[in-house]
Parts: structure tokens; sequence; C-alpha cells
């Protein structure tokens, strides 16, 4: 049975090492959707909210005003499990405090994208962005996979116990999402197509070869740096 002391201990190791890994995920994903964009990311476990990591001060400040009110768009995403998209914070009628913060903090619009974390956890990923309405459906579908994403590897760090482990499989999923998305990005600039098409592309690729999805965007990737 592990003691008080010793679980409190696991449980700030595992905070740190969430908002360290999870910090880097947030900066590029916010660099990877553009539209003026900050990044936070949200965490419920075993009914308590707090913030894990933002890609600015700023962000994560509209973030712990929700989770200290318990009201805003990552609350209910997380409460309904379902993408919550606010186009005009201005004419937003609900959670006013949160909405206050964002304002008061230069966005104009957000996002909230819910993903499952393990058992008695669920991570809402939070885009606020300084633009009016942004959420077209590349920008969505792009968003939402980071979201996955961040639950699988929230479920890593809640679920392992060796902290070095932890680390190497956060150093491998940030890698991977990085690929995955640059490879998304390749295809929508030398087809033409949009970025749901772009995924759909690279998870037939994958399931054609019968090989993982970071390996096929690696494929991609390479075989656009070998030509001329």
């Amino acid at each position: 049975m592990i003691s008080d002391d010793g679980l409190g201990g696991r449980v700030q190791a595992e905070n740190a090492l969430a908002e360290w890994c999870l910090g880097d995920f947030a900066l590029r994903a916010a660099s990877h959707l553009g539209m003026r964009s900050e990044c936070s990311i949200s965490l419920r476990r075993d009914g308590q909210n707090r913030r894990s990591a933002s890609s600015s001060e700023r962000a994560g400040h509209c973030d712990d005003v929700e989770n200290r009110d318990l009201e805003g768009g990552c609350i209910e995403a997380m409460d309904q499990l379902r993408v919550v998209l606010v186009p005009d914070l201005e004419a937003e009628e609900s959670w006013p405090a949160w909405v206050r913060a964002s304002l008061d903090a230069g966005f104009r619009s957000a996002a909230a994208f819910p993903a499952y974390a393990g058992a008695g956890a669920e991570i809402a990923f939070n885009v606020y962005s300084e633009l009016v309405d942004p959420w077209d459906r590349d920008t969505i579908v792009r968003a939402d996979m980071y979201a996955q994403q961040v639950g699988l590897v929230m479920s890593l760090v809640l679920d392992v116990a060796d902290l070095e482990t932890k680390l190497e499989m956060f150093q491998r999923a940030l890698a991977a999402q990085a690929a995955i998305d640059q490879a998304i990005g390749a295809i929508m600039a030398t087809q033409g197509c949009s970025a749901e098409e772009a995924l759909t592309i690279l998870r037939s690729a994958a399931g054609t070869r019968n090989v993982s999805l970071p390996e096929v965007a690696a494929a991609v990737l390479q075989g656009l740096g070998d030509r001329p």
C-alpha cells in the first residue's frame, strides 16, 4: 500500500512532468494552428479540475478562472464530452467570468476539445484566438486531433509508474504528433486538399502498408525532402 506521503509525492511528480511536457505540446500546437492562437490543457481527475499546461500565461489564466468557478467552455466540453465553439466572445452570454477574463486577455473567440485520459480522468484542449470565428472545418479537425493525442499522453502519465519511461513516451508522442501535423500540411499543399482529406490519405496509407500513422507521416516527409 502506498502511504499518503508517497502518493502525494507521486502525484506531484506526475504533475511536474505533465506540465513540462504538455507545455511544449501546447506551444507547438499554437504555432501549428496559427490564427493568432494560444493553447491550454485542463485536466479533470477524480472530479477535480486544474490547468495542466498552457502556451502562454494569458491562456493559462483563462483556464484558471474556469476551473475556479467551474464555468466555461472547457468545463462544458468535459461535462458533455463534445466540442464547444465560441465564435465571438463578445456575443457570448454564458459563463460571464470566463468570457470577461478571455476578452481582457485579448482573445475574441475560443474552442474546447475534450478527450478521455483514463479511468476517472478527462482533458480539455482549449484554443483561444485573437480573431473572430476562425473555426473552419480544417482547423477543427486539426485541433481535435491534438486533443486526442493529449488524452493518450495523459493516460500514460496517469498509468505508468516509472518516470523515465513516462518521459520517453512523452517525447515519442510529441515527435509523432509533430510529424503527423507536418505531413498533413505537406499533403494539403501538394494535393490541394483539406486537412480532413489529408488525414484520411495518411490513415489509408497506414492501413494499406500495415504500419503506424507516424511511420507513414515520416515517409511522406522524407519523400518530399528527397525531391529535387
